[in-house]
């Protein structure tokens, strides 16, 4: 049977539009892409696992509106399991994402009531998941369950009021974060510190792997961290060595940075072809 995933956080209203700077006031500005998408990392991530093949559900808290509706639809049609979103009346929860030159990106956000999410709405699904993995959610919502196979978390944005760390087996930090915790992993079997156009690296409990990054001409770097998140989790859940994990992970979200949007995600096959052409080199120790 395939792994099953439960991704933990929000789903959000991505408006993305093209634009180095914020317009004056009272000038008149255009742009050539403005899109309205899913996102929102948990989101990203779910979309990310089913597209490479596992199964996958998202819990998350979400507003009524029909524009949210919409944009579960369009998960829906993706494969992610909707099972565990519950719509609430409220305000939703949006991102303003301003896409710059290089794939850079600025991002203002609305959390909405996807801010309501707490550890009651995990617990009654423990037992249910081989992988758990907490998306951009705070600290004290990360819970582990004992029957998981695995779990993981990526605080994101939150990791700046991150005091402790919780007990889980993959933390993913970027370099500043794991600057300010390093001394506090002892709860944690790998750390993963993402750092972007220079590729990765992975603290594990017997060898530490580098990473270069991918070759890619950027287009929305957006998710990207997410698609990273959703590959190494899947490679360990397919067995794969730290390293092959490492690479893997390295290839899925530098070809997720090529793409428009925090869901558009490589498949399985596509990442498969890409490593067969492209080698990631990952040196262990």
């Amino acid at each position: 049977m395939k792994p099953i995933h439960l991704a933990v956080g929000r789903l959000n209203i991505d408006i993305v539009v093209k634009a180095d700077k914020v317009p004056e006031p009272d000038v008149p500005t255009y742009t050539d892409l403005l899109e309205i998408l899913p996102g929102g990392a948990a989101t990203n991530y779910a979309v990310a696992v089913n597209r490479l093949g596992h199964e996958v559900k998202l819990l998350a808290k979400v507003s009524k509106s029909p524009l949210v509706k919409v944009m579960m639809g369009l998960l829906a049609q993706e494969g992610v399991g909707l099972d565990y979103v519950q719509e609430l009346d409220g305000s939703p929860s949006i991102a303003l994402i301003f896409l710059r030159e290089g794939g850079r990106i600025s991002m203002i956000r609305k959390l909405g009531v996807s801010v309501s999410l707490n550890q009651d709405d995990l617990k009654p699904l423990f037992g249910l998941f081989d992988v758990i993995h907490f998306a951009s959610v705070r600290a004290d919502i990360v819970l582990r369950d004992p029957n998981a196979e695995l779990v993981s978390y990526d605080p994101g944005p939150t990791a700046s009021n991150l005091t402790g760390v919780p007990e889980v087996d993959v933390l993913y930090l970027n370099e500043a974060e794991y600057e300010a915790v390093k001394d506090k992993l002892s709860k944690v079997r790998y750390v993963v510190v993402k750092r972007g156009s220079r590729g990765a690296e992975v603290f594990g409990e017997k060898e530490r792997c580098v990473g270069k990054a991918l070759n890619v001409k950027p287009v929305d770097t957006t998710g990207a961290g997410d698609v990273f998140d959703a590959a190494f989790n899947f490679a360990l859940m397919e067995g794969m060595s730290l390293e092959d994990s490492l690479r893997f992970a390295i290839t899925a979200s530098g070809m997720k940075v090529e793409r428009l949007g925090g869901t558009s995600s490589p498949t399985l096959e596509e990442v498969v072809k890409r490593m067969k052409s492209e080698h990631v080199e990952v040196i262990c120790t």
